[in-house]
C-alpha cells in the first residue's frame, strides 16, 4: 500500500508536533509559525479531499488498507464517506484559526501548547477516517490525552479538577466501548469464519447478536453520549468549558463533541439496527431534555463561558434528535448541523476569548455598552448569534429545519417540544448580547480596543462560512446523501424482531360453532318473537 492523502492528513500534524518539539522554546515566533504552517498544510489536504470527493457515491473513497496485526485481524484501514468528509474539513479548518488566535491568548509554554494541539488534531482526524474498530479506538483515546493536558496545564484556577473530571468521564465510556468491541469481534469471527476488526467486513453480513445487541449498543452509545455530551452524562461539561483556555474550548466544543455524534452514526446505527430502533424513542426524549434543560440553564448563567457551554449542549441535543429520527431529512440535517455548530459555536467561544483577553472578566454583568467602544466586535457577535438562532440565510437554519422536518414525520411531540428550544435559545443569546454589548457604556470599558487585525483574520473566514452554508448548503448535503440513504436502507433491510403491538385493542368475539347458524347481531328471529 502506498500512503495516500488520508495517511498524510494525520501524519503531517504528527510530524509538525515533532518539529515543534525539536525547536528552541525561546524562538517563540518560529514555534508558532511552524505550528500554523502545519495546520494550513493539513487544511489544504483536507480541502483537496473534500473537493475531489464524488457526491452520489455511498461507499468509501480514498481508501488506504493494509493488515496491521494479521494474526488477530487488526488492519490499518482509512476511508472517507459522506459521514466523515465534511467533519474532516471542519477539523482542518478550525485548527489554524485556533493556533492563530492562541498567539494572543496563550503566552506561557507556547512550544508545548503548539505541539500538544497538533497531537490533538492528529487524533481527531484519525478518528473520523478510521474504518477498523481497533484503529478507531486508538485514535479515540489519542484525542483524550492531549485535551487533558491542554485543560490541566493552560486552564483557569480550577483547571486540574476540570481536567480530571473530563478524563474520568471519557475514560469510563471508552472502557465500555472497548468491551463491546471485543464482543462484536468474537461474534464476527463466528459468523464470518475469520477474525476481523474491519468495520465494512463486519457489516457485510448480519452478526446475529440476538439478546446481546441492546447491551452492546448501550456500551457504544454511552461512550459517544459522554463525548457529545448528552443529558444526564453532561456534568463534566461546564467545568471543562469554563476552565479551559478560550481557544481550547473552541476545539473542545466545535470539534471534539462532534466525534461523539459521528460515532453514533458510524457504529451504533449500522452495527445495531434493531437496538437503534428500540432505543430511538428514549434517546429522542433525552435529546429533548438536553435541548430544554441546556437552554434553561444557559439563560440563568452570568458566566459567559458557562452560558455558551450549556447553549452548546442544547444545540447538540438537536443533532441527537435528528440522528434517532432515523429518516433521511433528519439524519442529513444532523450531519450538516454538526458542521454548522462547529463553525458558529467555535466563533462564539472565540468572541468570548477576545473579551476575556481584553478585560479578564467572565461575567456578562461586568460588561455593558461594549458596542459603543468596539462596534466591529459587536457586529461580528450579532452575526454569529443570529446564526446560532437559525435565522434563514445563515448556516444554522438549514440544519435545524431538516432535523425538525424529519422528526415531525415520526415523533411530532418530540419535534414540538424541541421547537421550544429555539425560543429558549433566543432568550439566552439575545440576553447575552444585550448585557454585554448594549445599554450604557461602563466608564472602565471606554478604552476597550475594537477587533485587531489578527482577530479579523480569524473571524472573517468563520462569518463567510456561516453565509456560504446558509445560502448554498447543497455541496454539503450532496456529499452526505448517498451514505445516509445506504445506512437507512441497510437498517430497513434488517427486520424488527420485536412483537408488533396493535394500535387499538379489539376484543375478539368467539367463533360460531360449526354447523350452527350465526345469530344476527341485531333484532330477533321470527322464532324468537314467538
Amino acid at each position: 500500500m502506498t500512503p495516500g492523502i488520508l495517511t498524510a492528513l494525520f501524519v503531517v500534524p504528527l510530524a509538525g508536533a515533532a518539529l515543534v518539539a525539536a525547536l528552541d522554546a525561546r524562538a517563540e515566533r518560529t514555534v508558532r509559525a511552524a505550528g500554523l504552517v502545519t495546520t494550513l498544510l493539513v487544511f489544504a489536504l483536507a480541502a483537496a479531499a473534500w473537493l475531489r470527493f464524488a457526491p452520489g457515491v455511498a461507499g468509501l473513497q480514498f481508501e488506504e488498507r493494509r493488515m496491521w496485526v494479521p494474526a488477530i485481524g487488526i488492519g490499518y484501514h482509512l476511508g472517507l464517506d459522506g459521514l466523515s468528509v465534511s467533519l474532516v474539513v471542519l477539523t482542518a479548518f478550525l485548527f489554524p484559526l485556533a493556533l492563530w488566535v492562541a498567539a494572543d491568548q496563550v503566552r506561557d509554554r507556547g512550544k508545548a501548547f503548539v505541539a500538544t494541539a497538533l497531537l490533538l488534531e492528529a487524533g481527531l482526524l484519525g478518528t473520523f477516517m478510521a474504518q477498523d474498530l481497533v484503529l478507531f479506538y486508538v485514535f479515540w483515546e489519542a484525542m483524550l490525552i492531549p485535551m487533558y493536558f491542554l485543560i490541566a496545564l493552560w486552564g483557569g484556577a480550577a483547571r486540574v479538577r476540570a481536567a480530571i473530571k473530563f478524563f474520568l468521564f471519557t475514560m469510563a465510556g471508552s472502557v465500555l466501548m472497548l468491551l463491546a468491541i471485543v464482543a462484536v469481534y468474537l461474534q464476527g469471527a463466528r459468523v464470518l469464519g475469520a477474525p476481523t476488526f474491519d468495520l465494512p467486513a463486519l457489516l457485510s453480513r448480519p452478526l446475529g447478536l440476538g439478546g446481546a445487541e441492546p447491551v452492546l449498543f448501550g456500551a457504544f452509545a454511552v461512550a459517544f453520549a459522554i463525548k457529545m455530551p448528552v443529558w444526564p452524562l453532561h456534568t463534566w461539561l461546564p467545568d471543562a468549558y469554563a476552565e479551559a483556555p478560550p481557544v481550547v474550548t473552541v476545539l473542545l466544543a466545535a470539534v471534539m463533541a462532534k466525534a461523539g455524534a459521528y460515532g453514533l452514526l458510524r457504529f451504533c446505527l449500522p452495527l445495531f439496527p434493531e437496538a437503534s430502533r428500540a432505543f430511538g424513542p428514549l434517546l429522542s426524549v433525552l435529546a429533548v431534555i438536553g435541548i430544554l434543560y441546556g437552554g434553561a440553564i444557559a439563560w440563568t448563567q452570568r458566566d459567559m463561558r458557562r452560558l455558551l457551554a450549556y447553549g452548546s449542549m442544547s444545540h447538540m441535543g438537536f443533532i441527537l434528535l435528528g440522528i434517532f429520527a432515523l429518516n433521511a431529512p433528519a439524519v442529513q440535517g444532523s450531519l450538516i448541523q454538526m458542521v454548522n455548530h462547529g463553525v458558529s459555536t467555535g466563533a462564539l467561544f472565540l468572541l468570548a476569548g477576545f473579551l476575556f483577553e481584553r478585560t479578564g472578566r467572565s461575567r456578562t454583568d461586568a460588561y455593558g455598552g461594549v458596542a459603543a467602544a468596539a462596534p466591529a466586535l459587536a457586529a461580528a457577535a450579532l452575526i454569529i448569534v443570529v446564526s446560532s438562532l437559525a435565522l434563514p440565510g445563515t448556516n444554522g437554519f438549514i440544519g435545524e429545519f431538516l432535523i425538525l422536518l424529519g422528526t415531525f414525520q415520526v415523533r411530532p411531540a418530540a419535534a414540538a417540544f424541541a421547537t421550544l428550544g429555539v425560543v429558549i435559545a433566543a432568550a439566552y443569546l439575545l440576553a447575552f448580547v444585550g448585557r454585554v454589548f448594549h445599554g450604557p457604556l461602563r466608564d472602565d470599558l471606554r478604552q476597550l480596543p475594537d477587533l485587531r487585525p489578527r482577530e479579523y483574520a480569524a473571524l472573517v473566514p468563520l462569518i463567510l462560512a456561516i453565509f456560504w452554508m446558509g445560502l448554498y448548503p447543497q455541496p454539503f448535503l450532496s456529499r452526505s446523501e448517498a451514505t445516509v440513504t445506504a445506512i437507512l436502507t441497510r437498517m430497513a433491510a434488517v427486520p424488527d424482531s420485536r412483537p408488533a403491538r396493535p394500535l387499538v385493542h379489539v376484543r375478539a368475539r368467539p367463533a360460531p360453532a360449526q354447523g350452527l347458524a350465526q345469530v344476527p347481531p341485531r333484532g330477533r328471529t321470527r322464532e324468537g318473537r314467538r
